[in-house]
């Protein structure tokens, strides 16, 4: 071996030990980069000349610059501060509803409902005291628009939300672009096996770092290697990348798919649903499918994603608290006017309840039931089966069932005059009537005996859907009427009808019995419960006198989807509610003192708004009377039905209000400790990757000084060969 090659491997010194400074120095400068991957210079033998007396080596070259980089730590990473994120992303919301609801005795609802009472304290002391009447009507006006600007503001965060999760699922499509295009760039710098793009590496890795915070997505790396360095803990540069969300691909390699925002259709708030287009350009919904731990999960998990019929969100945090404040507002406004509705009035008539479908009389007589030209009017197809009817003598007992096979090729009057024949035919004084396009069921007096011997005639069963087709709620079940028709639903008990002279002296009273569950329409059906109000042949004072009972008085019907109760005489005389465990007048609207039916349109009746002293605290119309207004300041301390999703629970109005401030104060606790503990376990996690991966400056600098020593050595090697070589010319001369 020569001078010449000695001096070579003196240089190859020199280049690996440069640069070894050089990866020393770019560490170094990346110290407070926190997504840099500190780098090593990985050196190795340029091989030997095998000599008869042994191998010499040739010196040194740089194979490689590698990252020490342990992806299964890298993971650990992710996760935690995916994990840390979504907590982050709960407390700051859950903190900003808490402020809605302060658990703070004088101070909004709290104070709003105590305000509430002592006003009806105040007038059932001074019942005919118009300034306190104005009074109550601002203490209820206050205590409404307190109820709905809480709603209103957990609505405005909802949009917030929304808003965010629009901006982050922009910043996720910009994120999956950037990484497939890193990918691309990465595989033609690493084409040869020998290069390795760590910089490009560092820049994915803080993609991709985001992108599973924003989204909780899997990445899966096959063919990770260890690279061969023994005193580092290494495991990098993959052969296959993918990224999935929601069991569908946004990143294959160099490849990605986009996620799209469109308003979920349930929503009546146009909330956005978060979509994956796939490779056909079609689209399926993920938004369910996007994993809790992050931060767009934490939003929807937040917000929630399910509604109900009517377009409002029953899940997530924001969906439980719109729910329990909703559950609030309806036994408030359903409780306080069936109270209110025992204040007796001349014709009270509740709010419309459905909208009666009305037909021509084209599709009466001329087309059949399953005809476009009448199916197109009607609610559903009316279908061949059986309509049962059940008969009642005067008393209210139970006769006979007519059963009448309806067919839905026939004209609506044809199937009546089947109706009508079968009738005839039991001896049912009833005859069926269309009037104003529905059927109706009239008194008549079929069998000529000059008497009008039934009672009522109600639907039991209707198998064909014919009555369900004409939008006919009073002949429907009223657990279906509950579900379809009324936002307050009526509970299964009995209330009392009762009549007033003028002078505020009861004439009759009447209990009405409401049981969903029975077989017997007479206590199942909203037709039902009004002929057990207008059963004629009820003695309701016991005095053998049939013509001073509540029937005598007062007819009860719909009119216009609305139920009304009508005067039969030219006396004066006042109708009212009492005992009413079945919470029926406030279910149908007789006589409010709210309008509206949950949080967001809860309301003091218009007509109090506008002239306060109509309000009344009597229930008989008799001077000085405050049996209502008492009524209404023991409400506060009754039990009463709260109904959520999740079930009823029963508490006081103040009592359940505590609940839910309660209920906002747990979580609050829960998320806030999570956080604490999440930061923990994240700071663990981040200084054990950080010990891997981070640059150690007092590592870097013994490396420093390690390498600039095997520098020096390096040309103190090729110093002293040139001054061999000069003396070896100096023999020559």
């Amino acid at each position: 071996m020569g001078l010449f090659s000695t001096l070579n491997t003196g240089y190859s010194g020199l280049n690996v030990n440069q640069s070894a400074i050089a990866t020393t120095s770019n560490n170094i400068s990346n110290a407070s980069n926190p997504d840099y991957t500190r780098q090593r210079t990985q050196i190795v033998s340029s091989g030997a000349i095998h000599a008869p007396n042994g191998d010499i080596g040739m010196g040194a070259k740089v194979e490689t610059i590698v990252r020490i980089k342990n992806d299964f730590l890298f993971s650990r990473y992710e996760t935690a501060n995916k994990d840390l994120s979504y907590f982050n992303t709960l407390q700051q919301n859950i903190n900003e509803i808490a402020n809605y609801f302060p658990d703070v005795k004088d101070v909004g609802l709290n104070k709003d409902i105590k305000e509430y009472y002592n006003a009806w304290s105040e007038l059932a002391n001074n019942p005919n005291d118009n300034a306190l009447k104005v009074n109550l009507a601002s203490k209820t006006q206050i205590l409404s628009n307190t109820i709905k600007s809480t709603r209103e503001k957990i609505d405005t965060l909802n949009k917030s939300i929304d808003e965010q999760i629009k901006v982050y699922t922009d910043e996720v499509n910009d994120l999956v672009k950037q990484i497939a295009n890193l990918n691309k760039e990465i595989n033609k710098v690493e084409a040869n096996n020998i290069n390795h793009a760590n910089d490009l590496r560092d820049k994915r890795d803080k993609a991709e770092k985001r992108l599973v915070e924003l989204t909780g997505a899997s990445i899966t790396k096959n063919g990770l290697q260890s690279m061969g360095l023994a005193d580092a803990n290494v495991a990098d540069y993959e052969e296959n990348y993918v990224i999935n969300l929601g069991g569908y691909p946004l990143v294959d390699n160099s490849t990605y798919h986009s996620l799209n925002l469109e308003p979920n259709p349930k929503s009546k708030d146009n909330f956005n649903s978060i979509l994956f287009e796939k490779q056909d350009y079609s689209k399926v919904d993920i938004t369910k499918n996007i994993p809790k731990q992050s931060i767009i999960g934490g939003l929807l998990e937040f917000r929630g994603t399910s509604f109900d019929e009517k377009g409002s969100l029953i899940d997530g945090y924001s969906g439980k608290y719109i729910d329990e404040l909703n559950a609030f507002s309806k036994t408030l406004i359903q409780t306080t006017n069936s109270i209110y509705a025992y204040s007796a009035q001349e014709e009270p008539t509740g709010e419309q309840l459905f909208d009666p479908i009305s037909l021509t009389d084209k599709q009466i007589n001329q087309y059949p039931l399953s005809s476009p030209q009448v199916e197109k009017s009607l609610a559903n197809p009316v279908r061949n089966g059986t309509l049962t009817l059940s008969a009642y003598d005067n008393n209210g007992s139970f006769i006979k069932d007519i059963k009448i096979d309806i067919d839905k090729d026939k004209t609506l009057q044809d199937n009546i005059d089947k109706i009508n024949t079968e009738l005839t035919n039991s001896g049912i004084d009833y005859e069926a009537k269309i009037q104003n396009g529905n059927i109706v069921f009239v008194k008549t007096d079929t069998d000529s005996d000059s008497a009008l011997n039934n009672g009522a005639l109600l639907v039991k069963d209707d198998g064909s859907l014919l009555f369900n087709a004409l939008n006919d709620i009073q002949y429907k079940n009223i657990s279906k009427v509950n579900n379809e028709n009324l936002s307050l639903p009526i509970k299964d008990g009995s209330f009392d009808i009762v009549t007033y002279d003028e002078n505020g002296e009861e004439l009759a009273r009447r209990t009405i019995t409401i049981n969903s569950k029975s077989n017997d329409p007479m206590y199942s059906t909203m037709e039902g419960i009004l002929s057990q109000i207008n059963m004629s042949n009820i003695d309701d004072n016991d005095d053998n006198d049939n013509s001073n009972d509540v029937d005598d008085y007062y007819k009860a019907e719909f009119t216009n989807g609305a139920l009304s109760l009508n005067k039969k005489t030219d006396e004066t005389t006042y109708i009212g509610f009492d005992n009413d465990s079945a919470n029926f007048s406030g279910s149908v609207g007789i006589n409010k003192f709210f309008s509206g039916d949950d949080s967001t349109t809860i309301s003091l009746n218009q007509k109090f708004i506008d002239n306060p002293e109509l309000i009344h605290a009597y229930k008989a119309p008799s001077e000085g009377n405050n049996d209502v207004a008492n009524a209404m300041v023991q409400m506060q301390y009754d039990k009463l039905e709260f109904t959520t999703k999740d079930g009823t629970t029963t508490n006081t109005i103040s009592g359940y209000y505590r609940y839910i401030v309660s209920d906002v104060a747990n979580d609050s606790d829960r998320i806030n400790t999570n956080v604490d503990n999440q930061k923990a376990l994240f700071t663990t996690i981040e200084q054990e990757y950080q010990s891997v991966s981070g640059v150690n400056m007092d590592e870097e600098m013994t490396n420093l000084m390690k390498f600039q020593s095997g520098y020096q050595a390096a040309a103190k090697v090729i110093t002293t060969i040139s001054t061999m070589l000069d003396t070896l010319m100096g023999i020559k001369n």
